[in-house]
């Protein structure tokens, strides 16, 4: 790390991924696969922890919520899972970083970090997420 560095904050969670370019281009390929073969009306498997805990995840429903915002359903998406698009502003963040070129790419994450440190939103939606899951397994939505 040069002397002129941020040091990474807590909250950098897309910065992390954009610096981390292998573990970012894995992830974001890996999303972009399994949801153009949802898509496509392939799905590869059934969430693990629905099948143990007979609970869903605070990710289930996101694929399916997201095709339905692409869609312009709206309905079904809000039905599906509501944090769709915050998923989708994220991993549109995450591909603009990883894509756009080495002489952008410093300046777009140190602001995107200083966004990040400022907002504090992955710890809102982490909350979000677990108060979300929460209504779904006690039923209270």
């Amino acid at each position: 790390m040069s002397e002129t560095a941020i040091p990474e904050s807590r909250w950098a969670v897309a910065t992390h991924l954009i610096r981390e370019r292998k573990l970012g281009f894995a992830m974001a390929g890996g999303g972009a696969v399994y949801g153009l073969t949802a898509f496509l009306g392939f799905h590869w498997f059934q969430c693990p922890f629905l099948q143990v805990t007979g609970k869903p995840c605070p990710g289930c429903g996101l694929t399916r919520a997201s095709l339905a915002m692409f869609r312009g359903d709206w309905r079904s998406m809000l039905h599906f899972h509501p944090f769709a698009p915050f998923f989708t502003i994220f991993w549109s963040a995450v591909a603009v970083g990883l894509l756009c070129p080495l002489k952008w790419r410093d300046g777009y994450v140190r602001r995107l970090e200083q966004l990040e440190a400022v907002t504090r939103w992955p710890l809102w939606i982490g909350i979000g997420l677990a108060a979300y899951s929460l209504t779904r397994w006690l039923k209270i939505c």
